[in-house]
């Protein structure tokens, strides 16, 4: 049985001078407009205060945090209510997962995107203060590359990441590779989540750039699962993230 998830999480770092070194790469001001490429843009407004990194020099292929200026650290989803459906537990928990944003170009020369996880937890209610979650850092990556069975883990490889699109009113990427347990044993063990959908401010997401986790199984690599999320999950250290 599928279970609502209103998990409200997601991006930030949990080593605080890994933080300082990537926050550090962001540029004062907005991204260009209009435009030109072929480079993404990735953009946030912190507090009215507006920063971005073009991809060029030192920004490509290095994961950027919140800007330095802005106290660093990462960008977090964050949120409550948050049902997590596996057999015999169904917890409404807080979620808060933490992690980093970065651009960088493949081997054909291509750009793609990468958003990884480093750190998060559950609380709240009994079940949920013994959720542990593990096997950080997490990646969102291009789904033609993650196809069942095999070709399952989820590395910090640009060729595995989300392919850039300049005309994408979102994107969409496979999740992982996950791993939830409690002192009853492992619910997931180093699985994935299908068809994630990030969009951000720029691309029309409401009030703020979001993930969103609607009807996702968690899957294991030959492509089984039995456990369930589903919601939305929203920025919340940030008033914007954008990529143009």
């Amino acid at each position: 049985m599928k279970t609502k998830i209103l998990l409200s999480a997601l991006l930030g770092v949990a080593i605080w001078t890994l933080s300082s070194v990537t926050a550090a790469s962001w540029n004062s001001g907005a991204c260009p407009q209009p435009h030109a490429g072929p480079a993404p843009c990735i953009e946030t407004v912190i507090s009215g205060n507006t920063y971005h990194f073009n991809g060029t020099g030192g920004h490509a292929g290095v994961w950027h945090g919140r800007p330095a200026a802005e106290g660093g650290g990462d960008f977090d989803f964050s949120g409550s209510s948050v049902e997590l459906g596996c057999p015999g537990i169904n917890p409404s928990c807080d979620v808060v997962l933490n992690g980093q944003v970065k651009k960088c170009e493949d081997s054909d020369g291509n750009w793609r995107l990468g958003v990884r996880v480093t750190d998060g937890n559950f609380s709240g209610s009994f079940w949920c203060n013994y959720q542990d979650l593990s096997g950080f850092p997490w990646y969102l990556a291009d789904p033609s590359n993650h196809s069942h069975p095999g070709q399952c883990p989820f590395t910090d490889d640009c060729d595995n990441f989300v392919p850039y699109d300049p005309s994408a009113s979102n994107y969409v990427g496979y999740f992982g590779e996950v791993t939830i347990s409690n002192f009853l044993g492992t619910l997931i063990d180093a699985e994935h989540l299908h068809d994630v959908v990030f969009t951000a401010n720029n691309q029309g997401a409401a009030p703020t750039a979001n993930f969103n986790f609607t009807n996702v199984t968690f899957t294991d690599c030959s492509g089984n699962g039995d456990c369930y999320i589903d919601g939305v999950l929203y920025l919340d250290n940030a008033d914007e993230l954008n990529i143009y």
